[in-house]
Parts: C-alpha cells; structure tokens; sequence
C-alpha cells in the first residue's frame, strides 16, 4: 500500500522515515544545538547535543503519520474534474435556454 508524503508514495515505513529524516535540520535556529535524526522502520529519533562548554545529548523518539497512499486517488480527482465540467456545461446550457424564453 505505501506511505503518502509530500505529493510522493513511500513503499515502506522506512522508506518514509529515510525522507523525512532527510529533511531534519542539522543545527537548530537559534544555534544552541546540533540536530541528528536517524530512521529506523517504527520511529525517527531525533538526537539534540547542546553547543555549550559542557555538550548534553537528548534523544526524543519521533514516530510521523502515517497516510496510506490511494492508488485509485488520481482517478477519483479526474472523475470529480469530470462531473465538474459536465455541471459547468449544463448550467451554461440552462442558462443559455433561460435567456432564450426571456426573448421570446
């Protein structure tokens, strides 16, 4: 089935955790730690070391949402365009009718 994340199917949790770890800052924004996330298939863990004269480790387990990824999600969006355009079509259409008894 997969993981959906960021608009991309991930095969497995690991897969998952691997790409999001990936994105994880190495330094935190206001510079007081150095970040380090490892992926494993249940969890992320996210590893802080503070950049002080005497370094502290924490370690906080991380474990995302997990979105199962649709296959049949595309060709629900491209049903739904279609009934869409067909509503737009038709109300033109009653619209373009309505005008005409209007005239005449």
């Amino acid at each position: 089935m997969g993981n959906y994340y960021q608009g991309k199917c991930f095969p497995t949790s690991l897969d998952l955790h691997r790409e999001i770890a990936s994105n994880c800052p190495t330094v935190s924004p206001d510079g007081a730690y150095l970040i380090q996330c490892t992926p494993s298939e249940t969890k992320i863990v996210l590893t802080r070391k503070t950049t002080g004269l005497i370094p502290t480790t924490t370690n906080t387990d991380y474990i995302p949402q997990q979105i199962a990824c649709d296959p049949d999600l595309q060709l629900n969006d491209g049903i739904q365009m279609a009934w869409l355009i067909v509503g737009v079509w038709v109300s033109a259409w009653c619209i373009k009718q309505i005008i005409n008894v209007i005239r005449s």
